[in-house]
């Protein structure tokens, strides 16, 4: 994974909490590594599906597969949720003005101004990552799809827990799930953000009374944690404590 580049590593922190040294900027990498889970490439995608909560280096995965030609069917994936003032802000758009547009239309919006994309499917009611894959599911039955090849395109923060998403309910089918992360994404989110989705990602993902697993809230099929992105993030937590709160 690459060094930061491009801003200061502290950017974002805020004034008075401590910043990363070398060491855990290693362990940010063997965490952010493991999460970006990517498949190798498929000869043909029948149905990708762009997921909101990511940024345009993402959705430029999307629109340079769409303009190669290896895309059937292209669903941009997202209501409004807990990433949507996010995304906003990221774009230049005014939260009041936008009040009411979903992170599917500001993809959609983007792909045509910036690709000429207007072919796409739209599913406009999820709020996040579970009912993502579940209402995308709905949109594709809708359309008379039955894609065996499903390319999955997230922010890389993301990729991990949208394949065991996928894995855990995606029923129209079979279907073969193809992971296509977006590039790293600790550039395009300011630092805390990026770090905190970083750090909130591997409790979600164990298997264990509190996490997503069948074990916890059976959000998603089961995931094997590596031992060496457990001792990464127990590393972080126990230096760095302000970087696993949430952000709202």
């Amino acid at each position: 994974m690459p060094p930061i580049s491009g801003r200061s590593p502290t950017h974002g922190i805020g004034a008075g909490v401590p910043g990363p040294d070398a060491r855990d900027l290693a362990h940010l990498d063997t965490v952010a590594a493991w999460l970006a889970l990517a498949d190798p490439p498929a000869d043909r995608i029948d149905l990708m599906l762009l997921f909101g909560g990511s940024l345009p280096p993402t959705w430029e995965v999307a629109a340079a597969a769409v303009r190669a030609g290896e895309v059937d069917t292209l669903m941009l994936v997202g209501g409004r949720g807990h990433t949507t003032d996010a995304l906003l802000a990221a774009m230049g758009l005014d939260p009041v003005d936008a009040a009411r547009t979903t992170e599917a239309e500001m993809m959609a919006g983007w792909l045509r101004d910036v690709h000429g994309i207007e072919d796409v499917l739209l599913e406009v009611e999820s709020t996040n990552c579970g009912n993502n894959v579940s209402l995308a599911e709905q949109v594709a039955r809708r359309h008379g799809l039955r894609p065996r090849t499903v390319a999955l395109v997230q922010d890389p923060t993301m990729q991990r827990r949208m394949d065991a998403r996928f894995r855990h309910c995606w029923s129209l089918g079979p279907a073969t799930a193809v992971n296509r992360p977006g590039p790293d994404s600790r550039d395009a989110w300011p630092w805390h953000r990026w770090v905190a989705l970083v750090l909130g990602e591997v409790p979600r993902l164990r298997d264990d009374a509190h996490g997503y697993g069948p074990r916890g809230r059976g959000f998603i099929a089961h995931v094997d944690v590596p031992e060496e992105v457990e001792t990464a993030y127990a590393a972080l937590v126990a230096a760095h404590p302000e970087w696993s709160r949430p952000i709202r």
